[in-house]
């Protein structure tokens, strides 16, 4: 039982420890196979929602390359929560910290044992950036495998949809035959869901970054394309590791920028503005979320896909997927970032696109169903939209920072003052719209809902109802701490910064304050107290004397990992994490 030298972590490791290879033994590892590079193979496996139920082959293609290229896996599972399932429930304040708790697990498994890389498989919300994480924090040879996504449903519906539809039912607007009907059809397969969201999202920058295949985000899953990448991940994660390929060679701040433009172009979630920053900061690159909102001023939005437009996402990868946006955006790019192929993003583009076999294969899906491809991955020349539509908003509500969507708000929107309406939980807001105790022209400010007070849940109950509502839509907004689902569309603001119960100025609005939203001059103000607009410094000296008699609520979890994350984690503008 030999070792093959010191240069691999695991046989440094082996000269020191001689019951590792016993307990090794004792899981029918054969002697040759302690000798090998020893590669974790990580996964989000589990029963938590469609986009990793199917990952069970994906695990083994992945082993059978790792073993066909002379090394041995090791496979471990952390499992994710679906937002979709715990929405509108406690469970979603789960949400965002399953991202720092996972990423903690994969770094357990990865550096507690032996192993010399990795190769993660997810495809969701929390499961792709809590990998991401681990990946830039561990530093050892790695490759994300993206799960893939759904066939698209009967009549184009989409999961999130069902929100607006129970509003309906409520209201008794339709029938709940109706509800029924399309939930059963809303996810005909595994995989992330048929939008670009937090899911979609996380795949497209995954392969964006160069940490993935060219060509891997976002598979329609029922494909065996799919088990050909993973097979071809786990071959090519052994040569990383004889080639020590690590991923801070890969993550340079030109990497993330690369990301950032694709992000832009796709019309990507902003949950990208918690999880890039916390990712780089593991890569030793400072990214901010003004970083987005300078990138976004200057790329077009190229993809016309589902929430904001058209189509779904299986038809973005048949369209040509991640490498045909780069290819349109190829002067934009930082083409010299190394990637996971151990070549350039220069180089990978330059071999696809000379590649008869790449696009072909895939386009000739949309021959099946008559759509253009250009239709859904526009040229350059003819956008989707002029820019990439994700503004950072400041101001003497947000000095810290606010996020809005320009891209998928009602032009008539993207400068609006109007009355507060505040509710200090989500619950409240979700009823008075329901109710349909909103007037248009309001301004609803969600409070204590950051990743401090309440674990940052999405509002994304509240803005499916408030973007359905044909009046609402173009004339009343959201204002909050807390964040919104990668579908969210309308007009919202989230990431108000610092937090309310940080004694963020969101914590003083009362009742018909007057809120300004301008996103072309980027800005979020209180310009008026009890519906009368005031002079700049009588606004500041109000806010300041409410300031003088507010009092912090009692903390909304006083035990479990929650209490744990209102203690520790960090201000939203810097990803709300816990590291």
């Amino acid at each position: 039982m030999g070792h093959t030298g010191p240069q691999l972590r695991s046989q440094r490791l082996r000269m020191v420890n001689h019951q590792g290879d016993a307990l090794r033994l004792g899981m029918n590892w054969t002697e040759e196979d302690l000798g090998k590079p020893q590669v974790l193979v990580d996964s989000a496996y589990g029963m938590g929602h469609p986009g990793t139920f199917h990952f069970r082959e994906l695990i083994e293609e992945v082993s059978n390359g790792v073993y066909e290229a002379g090394g041995k896996p090791g496979v471990f599972t952390v499992s994710d929560i679906c937002d979709g399932v715990v929405q509108a429930t406690d469970g979603m304040s789960y949400s965002l910290i399953s991202r720092d708790i996972m990423a903690a697990m994969i770094e357990i498994h990865a550096l507690g044992h032996p192993h010399d890389g990795m190769v993660l498989i997810s495809g969701n919300d929390k499961s792709v950036p809590a990998h991401l994480l681990a990946i830039a924090r561990c530093d050892l040879p790695a490759i994300h495998l993206p799960g893939g996504t759904q066939l698209n449903a009967p009549d184009y519906v989409t999961s999130n949809k069902m929100w607006e539809m129970g509003a309906a039912v409520e209201r008794g607007e339709i029938a709940r035959q109706d509800l029924e009907h399309a939930q059963r059809g809303a996810c005909p397969t595994c995989g992330a869901c048929q939008f670009m969201g937090s899911a979609s999202t996380g795949q497209v920058l995954a392969e964006a970054l160069g940490l993935a295949l060219p060509g891997s985000a976002l598979v329609p899953a029922p494909l065996t394309k799919l088990l050909r990448y993973a097979r071809a991940t786990g071959k090519q994660l052994v040569t990383m590791i004889q080639r020590n390929l690590t991923p801070r060679r890969i993550l340079t701040r030109e990497a993330f920028e690369n990301a950032i433009i694709l992000h832009a172009a796709v019309g990507g979630s902003t949950n990208a503005l918690l999880h890039l920053p916390p990712i780089a900061r593991e890569a030793g690159v400072e990214i901010t979320i003004d970083d987005f909102d300078r990138i976004h001023r200057r790329v077009p939005v190229l993809a016309n896909v589902k929430t904001t437009g058209r189509y779904p996402v299986e038809y973005f990868w048949y369209a040509g997927g991640v490498p045909a946006v780069m290819l349109e955006l190829r002067e934009m790019l930082h083409l010299g970032c190394l990637t996971v192929t151990g070549k350039t993003v220069g180089e990978n583009l330059e071999e696809i696109e000379h590649n008869p076999f790449f696009f072909a294969e895939r386009r000739g899906y949309l021959n099946n169903v008559k759509v253009d491809r250009d239709e859904i991955i526009r040229p350059r020349s003819d956008p989707f939209a002029t820019d990439g539509g994700v503004a950072v908003l400041y101001g003497n509500l947000a000095p810290g920072g606010a996020m809005i969507k320009t891209f998928s708000v009602p032009e008539e929107m993207h400068v609006h003052t109007g009355p507060a309406r505040v509710f200090d939980f989500e619950e409240e807001a979700i009823h008075a719209l329901v109710k349909r105790q909103i007037s248009a022209g309001d301004v609803l400010v969600i409070r204590y809902e950051g990743p401090r007070a309440n674990g940052m849940p999405e509002m994304y109950y509240a803005a499916a109802i408030l973007s359905a509502d044909r009046v609402l839509n173009t004339t009343t907004a959201i204002v909050t701490d807390g964040r919104y689902s990668g579908a969210m569309r309308g007009p919202c603001i989230g990431h108000v910064a610092p937090e309310a119960l940080d004694g963020g100025p969101i914590a003083l609005i009362e009742d018909n304050d007057l809120i300004e939203i301008n996103a072309p001059e980027r800005r979020l103000a209180v310009v008026g107290i009890k519906g009368e607009h005031r002079p700049a410094e009588e606004v500041d000296a109000i806010l300041a004397e409410r300031r003088g008699i507010w009092k912090p609520p009692r903390p909304r979890h006083s035990s479990g990992i929650l209490s744990l994350y209102s203690r520790v984690a960090r201000d939203t503008s810097e990803g709300a994490s816990i590291t």
